[in-house]
């Protein structure tokens, strides 16, 4: 009996029927099926799969400094949409960089109205394995520097108000196609506030810690060396003979507490110092904010020092805030 005869044999047979659910059911016999991205491959073929990570929590408290990278009155509660959003997959053995950085700036969808659907959605295509996949949350708009998933660090030694989501991802064809993820802030905050009024020579205010650090790694959330930390922040002319002037400054800790001398220096023209005040074993925590609040543009005889006491009081914009008392 030949092959075509067999065939028409079995169709009259067999309800057509069963060709039409064979043919409409077949494609989910396929792994990791998904139409985030047409123009990629689709997804099972060559074991690639495209996953998507959507942000949750892409908005948080401003706490930003006068430094000028995106800054509000940091006295000011303002719910803000994070600067920038970073992703970066990394084979999860070596730390290598596998896909490229994906960075989506908030000013760039604030004008069509798309930021709450596209600005915290990433689609990313991928062969089966193992990954470690970083997400960065961050204010400001100094470039960051990605070498690898433990050494990231921005333009000038600048540290940002900075928030991380870091997991191994193993994908197969069991991978969930649609994953949500929560940032974490891996920040601790020093915030002084200047209660005596900004004198008219004020320029910048210059930070100097002892310890912390400005490069993150992603795979810890802590700094991998504890180097110190020197930032300016510009003093605007609109806040000369203001009182209450908050000065934030944010820092990568070496473990989840951290002390570190700091010494603040009110700057002039040609970084002439025209106040200077030192404090010893200022207590860090990550995710705390510590604060101080005093005269801060007056002559001291003391060039000891400051040996502050604290205590912690709960604060429902940060998880502690540390307030440094004379």
């Amino acid at each position: 009996m030949s092959t075509l005869h067999s065939f028409r044999s079995l169709y009259r047979h067999v309800s057509p029927l069963f060709f039409f659910l064979a043919a409409a059911f077949l494609p989910l016999f396929s792994s990791c099926q998904s139409a985030a991205d047409e123009t990629m491959p689709a997804n099972g073929e060559d074991d690639l799969c495209t996953i998507s990570f959507t942000v949750s929590n892409y908005q948080q408290i401003s706490f930003d400094d006068l430094s000028g990278e995106g800054a509000t009155r940091a006295s000011e509660t303002v719910v803000m949409t994070l600067a920038n959003l970073s992703l970066t997959v990394f084979d999860a053995e070596t730390n290598k960089i596998v896909t490229p950085t994906i960075l989506h700036k908030s000013s760039d969808y604030e004008n069509n109205g798309e930021t709450a659907k596209t600005f915290p959605l990433f689609s990313v295509t991928l062969p089966h394995g193992k990954y470690r996949v970083v997400i960065l949350g961050y204010n400001g708009s100094r470039a960051c520097q990605i070498a690898s998933a433990s050494q990231i660090s921005w333009d000038g030694g600048y540290v940002p108000h900075t928030f991380l989501y870091s997991e191994e991802l193993t994908v197969d064809k069991n991978t969930a196609l649609d994953q949500k993820i929560s940032l974490r802030r891996v920040v601790s905050a020093f915030r002084l506030t200047a209660e005596d009024a900004i004198p008219a020579e004020l320029k910048k205010m210059r930070f100097v810690s002892s310890a912390g650090g400005t490069m993150l790694d992603a795979t810890t959330g802590f700094t991998p060396q504890s180097t110190g930390y020197n930032y300016d922040i510009s003093v605007p002319t609109k806040s000369i003979g203001v009182k209450n002037i908050e000065f934030t400054v944010y820092l990568f800790l070496t473990g989840q507490e951290q002390k570190t001398d700091y010494t603040v220096q009110a700057l002039g023209t040609s970084e002439k110092v025209l106040y200077e005040k030192h404090f010893a074993d200022v207590p860090l925590r990550i995710n705390t904010l510590t604060t101080w609040k005093g005269e801060v543009f007056k002559e001291t005889q003391d060039d000891e020092p400051q040996n502050l006491g604290f205590n912690i009081e709960w604060d429902v914009q940060w998880t502690d805030t540390i307030s440094l008392n004379d």
